[in-house]
């Protein structure tokens, strides 16, 4: 028997039974790597104490622990060690070349060497933050793509002129003795962000027969099993697993949960696995026997000085200490957008006495944080952003400029505008829409809108689509539709002159602060502020009678998906996590844009 096997789970059918034969060695061994966001170095992360799934860590009396860790010449040396004893095939998840302060100011292009050097995917399947580049005057995305050693999969990223796909929607691999079909499927909600990120670029297919389609056509070519590799997100990807039976793995990405015990769906003989962000790395054991496909699972969490973390690769540290560089120079001299990098990465520009992180989907400190900045920036009545959930966490103590780039990497504009009351409060309805659906397949979001620390929301889970946002208040009085509030936010590359923030509706008096970008601000309001201290305070907040809602994995079981809730001919509703029935899909008409 090689390598470390205490590690790994048992060996399982794909139904989740437990194998005769608990012993022997896998035919083939997948390493999963997702959602790096640009992280060359470790970073610190939050691992939460949830209640079905969780990390090896010791909690204490708290239901999270922040850990530094991950990063390429960690993961490099892991790898390099699972390649020493096994036959590994390296599959890579998107969102790449996006989240730091490194890859904005050269468009993702630092992420390349590392990525092709030594982290050497075998697959790589684009994810939504790929195509930020596009927001740029070039966009690059398909240079980026090409620059790739790895074959590049997605079965539904179409030509805007042409209608044609990109690239293969399956490759066939002889990894060992096994021939493995790979589906690669990107991102399907990629023309709901920015307009600049793919109009008259790109089209993207969205509907899960193109994942049963092309796990098909890799079998009939000859394919002993199949995986899958996306960056859709955890709802949308178990929800597939019951419709789609042609998929042995599902390799998920996009909403970074860690799925320390793999996901079994037993009707489908199908099994589901996502594996965080830049410091998680996820494997996958498969072996046939008898006909029989077996696996098992072990997600690795590369926290410096744990368990499974071996010593840094030294060929990769060199590698990207050169890529970093020119950003912790005295005046760096970068520009993008209406960005300038003048200051070196390592500046200290605040302090904390709480940690700062957004792992989070009703509210997190560090997004209150930032619209507590905006909104001091511009004096505005309120302030709103994206719940983004991606970016690391600061532990108390100092915060450098390059922290705040992992919060907000992007280089685009502040700006403020005047709304309708009713404006405001039909954006976050859409939102609780977005996310409380009980169909998986338009759960997009993962997140609700964030406001600042002056605005308190009440919602009901369980309400009637249109009616889940029971009350907002803004100072403790509720929200007048026909009254004016003047709310600050940014603006996006492409967006309507008029569409601030990703709001939706058109502002009025509209004013943008051409020269200050969103980690300026923070940065302002740090110098001011220090040291700050922020923490959940409950303005997010669900009706005494309309159910309960996840903030953290901390908050229930897993996996971290929220309760969705619809009705049936206006009368009854149905409650569900996950609809617990396969969907039949149309063989002919289907809509592959939308």
């Amino acid at each position: 028997m090689k390598g470390n096997e205490t590690s790994v789970g048992e060996w399982r059918s794909l139904d989740g039974r437990s194998a005769r034969d608990s012993t022997d060695d896998p035919d083939v061994v997948f390493a999963h790597v997702s959602d790096l966001h640009g992280q060359l170095l470790p970073r610190y992360q939050v691992y939460y104490d949830n209640p079905t799934s969780k990390p090896d860590f010791e909690f204490g009396d708290d239901d999270y622990v922040i850990e530094r860790g991950g990063g390429i010449p960690l993961l490099a040396a892991k790898l390099d060690a699972l390649r020493a004893d096994y036959d590994v095939c390296t599959l890579m998840s998107g969102d790449t070349f996006h989240g730091s302060a490194v890859t904005t100011y050269t468009d993702g292009r630092a992420m390349l060497d590392p990525i092709n050097e030594h982290v050497e995917p075998d697959v790589y399947v684009p994810g939504n933050w790929d195509y930020s580049n596009e927001a740029a005057v070039d966009g690059i995305f398909v240079e980026l793509m090409e620059a790739l050693d790895a074959p590049v999969l997605a079965n539904n990223l179409y030509d805007w002129e042409t209608d044609d796909l990109l690239y293969d929607a399956y490759r066939i691999l002889d990894v060992g003795a096994v021939s493995v079909g790979v589906v690669g499927m990107t991102n399907v909600y990629v023309d709901r962000m920015a307009p600049a990120f793919y109009d008259g670029k790109y089209r993207f297919g969205k509907h899960p027969a193109l994942l049963e389609e092309s796990a098909r056509a890799a079998r009939e070519d000859g394919a002993d099993v199949v995986v899958a590799v996306t960056e859709i997100g955890l709802p949308w990807m178990v929800q597939a697993a019951k419709d789609c039976t042609s998929v042995d793995v599902m390799f998920s990405a996009h909403t970074h949960e860690y799925t320390y015990d793999p996901i079994v769906v037993e009707a489908t003989d199908t099994v589901v696995v996502e594996s965080g962000m830049g410091e998680g790395l996820g494997r996958v054991d498969l072996r046939v026997r008898d006909g029989e496909v077996q696996f098992r699972h072990h997600l690795y969490c590369l926290t410096e000085g744990g368990e499974h973390t071996p010593d840094p690769d030294e060929g990769a540290r060199e590698t990207v200490e050169s890529v970093r560089a020119p950003f912790y120079e005295d005046d760096p001299g970068f520009e993008r957008g209406a960005g300038t990098l003048d200051r070196p990465l390592d500046t200290v520009v605040g302090r904390t006495e709480t940690p700062l992180y957004r792992q989070s989907f009703l509210e997190s400190a560090w997004n209150t944080l930032f619209n507590d900045a905006l909104r001091a920036h511009f004096e505005t009545d309120l302030a709103v952003s994206h719940g983004f959930r991606y970016g690391t966490a600061i532990p108390p103590g100092e915060i450098t400029l390059g922290q705040l780039y992992t919060f907000f990497p992007m280089t685009t504009p502040v700006a403020r505008g005047v709304a309708y009351g009713q404006q405001l409060t039909s954006h976050m309805e859409a939102f609780l829409e977005d996310n409380f659906t009980p169909y998986p397949y338009d759960q997009e979001d993962g997140r609700v809108r964030n406001f600042s620390s002056n605005v308190e929301v009440t919602v009901d889970p369980t309400a009637k689509r249109g009616r889940r946002l029971v009350e907002m208040r803004i100072d403790g009085e509720t929200v007048d539709p026909e009254e004016t509030y003047s709310v600050a936010t940014f603006r996006r590359p492409g967006d309507p002159e008029r569409d601030l923030g990703n709001c939706g509706f058109p502002f009025r008096d509209v004013e943008v602060d051409d020269g200050t970008i969103p980690v300026d601000v923070i940065v302002g309001y740090l110098e001011e502020h220090s040291p700050v201290d922020y923490e959940v305070m409950g303005l997010v907040e669900t009706a005494d009678d309309g159910g309960r809602a996840q903030n953290t994995p901390a908050d229930g079981p897993y996996p971290f998906i929220q309760p969705g809730v619809d009705y049936a001919d206006g009368e009854a509703y149905c409650e569900t996590s996950l609809i617990p029935r396969g969907n039949v899909f149309p063989e002919e008409g289907r809509n592959r844009t939308r």
